[in-house]
């Protein structure tokens, strides 16, 4: 008996599938943007879907949060912070867990400080950031971690007043 394998272009029928096709497909790459593109077909498929789209299971957010994670890390290696953060910001949305959270809001924090904003936006956007982390390390009782972002969050509040001045 014959079986037949599905061509890697074939139509995914869930989320896993998908996602599987799009780690297929970046396996003989090593391209940033085909990585993207592969990744964001993911996220396409479940905006396509209405079963993806109204699917609320663990499965389904964790594929999602690391589609939007690789994207979000492919557009750091290309030196696209907003666009890096952006995506991030979609990550963090949907994230599972709190490690995922911080994952996600520890990179947001790297790609603000790269990008071009005038000083007290992005003051403003690294406090509220951190606010986010500073809660989470709170919960996690992870007191270096919380120190050490309460210290970021202190020198950025001077920086913001005296840019403010």
């Amino acid at each position: 008996m014959k079986t037949t394998e599905k061509p890697s272009n074939a139509s995914p029928q869930n989320i896993m599938n998908a996602f599987k096709q799009a780690n297929n497909d970046i396996a003989a790459s090593s391209s940033i943007d085909e990585m993207i593109a592969a990744y964001d077909k993911v996220i396409s498929f479940c905006s396509n879907s209405a079963q993806c789209r109204n699917e609320r299971s663990t499965k389904r957010d964790v594929l999602l949060y690391w589609a939007y994670s690789n994207i979000a890390n492919s557009y750091r290696k290309k030196n696209m912070p907003m666009i890096a953060n952006k995506y991030y910001q979609k990550a963090l949305s949907i994230a599972v867990s709190r490690q995922q959270k911080i994952m996600a809001l520890e990179a947001m924090l790297t790609e603000t400080g790269k990008e071009e904003l005038l000083i007290a936006d992005k003051c403003k956007k690294i406090i509220g950031i951190s606010n986010q982390l500073i809660d989470i390390y709170r919960q996690e009782d992870d007191k270096i971690n919380l120190q050490r972002i309460i210290a970021l969050s202190e020198k950025t509040l001077e920086l913001l007043k005296k840019a403010d001045a």
